[in-house]
């Protein structure tokens, strides 16, 4: 690297990211998720089966997410430097297998009488926790292997306009489970930037939609922030914090 050349650091501030949000409300989600499953109280029935819908709702999500890489990201690395998506594409076809043995584990707990869920619940805890960690490792790649070779072959351009087909193939259910994780993820300034984005494309219906999961889903102070920096009409904010 010489003086003229921008460090990786530079270049991920300044170039379209594929992966950069998403990849931050995944983290989100696996963490929020991991933590209420150690934490379930086994002998609570309410616990437990918030615990469980929890799971599905993150092995949804990220069977979802893998799906949209392998058909919209992959073929853009290996067009351009051949074989490049190999090591993601093993590491999905894995995922793939602790998403049908995560999700058994899952109807293990819920099928087990309450003496007996302990050590259902503390399998699919450990289960869980080695699947966040190998997917934190293979987000990391992701974000550094690909995106350097996205970036040499690829304008930013052409990115974006992967990113809104990708964006535009998913159903609205999907992308409304997907934005419960991503507004909370997200820095105020990149709220900031996708809350724009979707006022300005979306009908207002929909954007009050999401303003809705923001008020839910922030603090007063961050969503009074986000307000402010929406120019959002008074009645949006909301008058007490969100449990």
């Amino acid at each position: 690297m010489n003086a003229t050349t921008p460090s990786p650091a530079t270049l991920a501030a300044t170039r379209v990211d594929l992966y950069a949000g998403v990849h931050k409300a995944l983290r989100l989600c696996m963490s929020d998720t991991l933590i209420r499953v150690g934490a379930a109280d086994p002998l609570d029935d309410g616990e437990v089966a918030e615990a469980c819908q929890a799971v599905q709702d993150l092995l949804s999500l990220c069977e979802s997410h893998l799906h949209k890489e392998d058909s919209f990201v992959h073929p853009l690395l290996d067009a351009a430097l051949p074989g490049s998506a190999a090591r993601a594409a093993d590491d999905h076809r894995h995922h793939e297998a602790d998403f049908a043995d995560i999700a058994a584990m899952v109807d293990a707990v819920t099928a087990a009488a309450a003496p007996e869920r302990a050590g259902a619940l503390a399998r699919l805890y450990r289960a869980l926790s080695t699947f966040v960690g190998e997917n934190l490792v293979h987000m990391t790649h992701e974000e550094t292997a690909h995106n350097a070779a996205l970036w040499d072959f690829y304008s930013d351009d052409e990115l974006r306009s992967v990113e809104q087909r990708l964006v535009a193939s998913i159903p609205p259910a999907t992308m409304m489970g997907f934005l419960r994780w991503f507004i909370p993820a997200l820095s105020i300034g990149e709220r900031v930037q996708m809350l724009s984005g979707i006022r300005a494309s979306a009908p207002p219906p929909v954007f009050e939609a999401v303003i809705g999961i923001a008020r839910e889903r922030l603090s007063a102070r961050d969503f009074e922030q986000l307000s402010g920096r929406l120019g959002l009409a008074p009645q949006l904010t909301p008058s007490v914090a969100p449990a």
